[in-house]
């Protein structure tokens, strides 16, 4: 991208701070996968022993908008956002979550379609799969999750050859590297590729062989493709800042859909989006399939933006939406709390602050406004404790049973649809990461007036009784109740416990023929505080896991070991909770992961000898039998 240049001078500062961060994790730590074109030719699974870590197991979910629109359908003709996300550096990016809660971690997935793990440099490697803990927390909400392949300017230390390494084509049409993607993106149960080509100076007709290329992976696989505004048909590098005839073949070319995304350059002029549209309809293909980049890297949600291009009459107007660095919401942050970034989150995708710019007064918009949240509470059971991915303790039923910081997105809950469309006026609303009854955070409100807080779009059939139960606890004169929105029109209202501690609220929801259960919500009544830790739905006869045999390999270091543990078993929305027994005979948590192989950083053993217990878990909250284990890792 041509705002990537500034990308290319940031993350080469970040290969002498990795080097560093080496130095923090343990001997055996297992790191996320990058690789140069040489690189990635000579990779499998089987010559990688850190591959096994880098492996999502989470199911792409299915979403919807309303009741006649699913958005796993690919013909989809709505609006929608590409979010270009780099929360880490390439190089020694943990596989499986961090000892801190002070990373970058994604709260409004119900705003994106695509997350794209952005990164890849001169120095570093160059194609880089998203981490495996990112791609669980997106497929759990429905998002697709997109690697990247950087070819950076020449300037900032580009070369030529690793395109021309890159479209090697065989005697019999085929491209190698093509199905190294293909076969990277489908051991690591990922979504496709984000292609940058910005290297300049190529020989030979690149543009007419890229094309090729990507024919080819089209054919090959089901995997998406995200292209950007840079490379043109003739080989150059020149940003169109549109789509037009000479960069229109890697978007559409006859009856071939070359890719699913066209990510347009930052220095658009509304013609050019107009333009764009006009031509992608000509082309047989919606406008939302281009999504007009916006550069937030620098300052996030205070970045001057000329919003009259992008949305009209309150909607969005020509194309989608291309966000670029989205997580700068934590780079600008001065003190990296999960607060201060969550904070930040809220302003910057709910609106934020009218700014002073050179031209003059600038108000963010945001996206909330503007583009209808989705949602995956689709079927039962669904759970969620309103974990974000990240803890400063651990709390199991309100009670906690590690006081050690967390960061692990594999675990994130799906989090409100609606953050937070309340009256500021009447009540606050917000994530606490100070109090949880599972998990590291839960829901916070403090209330001035009597109001509604709605929280979750919801597409239940109720064909059947459904339980639902509510985890709450409240304080002063502040009462709650919950509120479950049918698709007839009717309003069921239910009253919560009134308690200081974690108090259960178990309610049925009659069967109703042909109805849906369509939003559940609060109402706060009074003033005081309330916390909320768990919401739940389940239906009659949910059976338990079975708990999966498991075995580990340990790397004893003075009083600590690091352990990786592995499972017999892996199923689909099944979680496995890691627990060691200390010498007081007290559990503590060390991990939860829905992972065939899991990375312990660190656990205390005496004379290398350790207990482990395992206790698995489903998504509706169900656990089955504890297995323990005494491993002595001295031998």
């Amino acid at each position: 991208m041509k705002k990537v240049i500034l990308l290319s001078l940031l993350v080469l500062s970040f290969v002498v701070k990795s080097n560093a961060q080496k130095s923090e994790y343990g001997d055996n730590q297992p790191y996320s996968s990058y690789w140069f074109v040489n690189e990635l030719l000579t990779w499998s699974p089987e010559n990688d022993k850190e591959a096994k870590f880098n492996i999502s197991h989470v199911p792409l979910a299915s979403r919807f908008l309303n009741d006649s629109i699913n958005l796993n359908d690919d013909a989809q003709k709505i609006p929608g956002i590409i979010a270009l996300m780099a929360p880490h550096t390439t190089n020694f990016h943990p596989s499986q979550g961090f000892s801190t809660v002070k990373q970058y971690a994604f709260p409004f997935w119900q705003y994106i379609d695509y997350f794209v793990q952005w990164g890849g440099s001169a120095n570093e490697g160059i194609i880089v799969p998203p981490t495996a803990f990112w791609t669980d927390a997106a497929h759990k909400n429905g998002v697709k999750s997109i690697g990247t392949v950087f070819f950076p300017p020449n300037v900032y230390g580009g070369k030529e050859e690793w395109v021309y390494e890159f479209l090697v084509q065989n005697e019999d049409g085929s491209f190698p590297v093509a199905d190294k993607l293909i076969e990277v993106a489908t051991t690591y149960n990922f979504d496709g590729w984000f292609i940058n080509q910005e290297t300049y100076d190529l020989v030979g007709e690149m543009g007419a062989l890229m094309q090729q290329f990507i024919s080819y992976y089209r054919e090959k696989s089901d995997l998406k493709l995200v292209w950007y505004d840079a490379m043109i048909d003739d080989s150059r590098v020149i940003w169109q800042d549109e789509l037009n005839e000479h960069n229109q073949m890697y978007f559409q070319d006859g009856n071939t859909n070359m890719s699913d995304v066209f990510f347009i350059n930052f220095r658009y002029h509304e013609v050019n989006l107009e333009d764009s549209k006009t031509l992608a309809n000509e082309l047989g293909r919606s406008e939302w399939d281009l999504y007009a980049g916006i550069d937030v890297q620098s300052k996030s949600y205070m970045t001057p933006v000329k919003w009259d291009m992008l949305y009209k009459n309150g909607k969005p107007n020509n194309t989608s939406i291309g966000i670029y660095w989205s997580n700068a919401t934590f780079d600008i942050s001065e003190t990296k709390t999960p607060e201060d970034v969550y904070n930040n989150e809220q302003k910057f995708w709910n609106g934020g602050p009218t700014i002073e710019t050179r031209f003059g007064k600038s108000e963010w918009k945001g996206f909330s406004n503007y583009f209808e949240p989705r949602s995956v509470i689709n079927e039962l059971p669904f759970k969620t404790s309103f974990n974000y991915g990240l803890g400063k303790f651990y709390n199991e039923k309100g009670k906690t049973v590690s006081k050690t910081e967390w960061h692990n997105l594999s675990i994130q809950d799906v989090l409100p649809t609606w953050q937070w469309q309340v009256d500021s006026t009447k009540v606050k609303a917000t994530i606490s990461f100070d109090e949880s009854y599972e998990g590291g955070s839960s829901l916070f409100f403090e209330g001035f007036e009597n109001a509604e807080i709605p929280l979750y779009k919801t597409k239940i059939d109720l064909d059947n009784k459904v339980t639902l139960n509510v985890v709450s606890k409240t304080a002063e004169d502040l009462s709650l109740e919950v509120y479950c929105q049918l698709s007839s029109g009717e309003l069921l209202i239910f009253p919560l416990k009134n308690s200081l501690s974690w108090s259960n609220n178990s309610i049925t929801i009659p069967s109703r023929k042909n109805i849906i259960l369509s939003e559940i919500g609060l109402y706060s009544k009074g003033k005081g505080n309330a916390y909320v830790g768990q919401i739940s739905l389940h239906s009659q006869n949910e059976s338990k896991p079975t708990t999966s045999e498991f075995r580990v390999e340990g790397f004893v270091n003075e009083k600590n070991a690091e352990l990786y543990v592995n499972f017999d078993a892996v199923e689909a929305d099944i979680y496995h909770n890691i627990y060691y027994i200390n010498e007081k005979k007290q559990k503590i948590w060390l991990a939860k992961t829905p992972s065939k192989n899991f990375y312990i950083s660190k656990i205390p053993t005496k004379n290398g000898k350790i207990k482990i217990e395992i206790q698995s878990e489903n998504v509706g909250g169900k656990k089955g039998k504890i297995r323990q284990k005494i491993f002595d890792l001295s031998k």
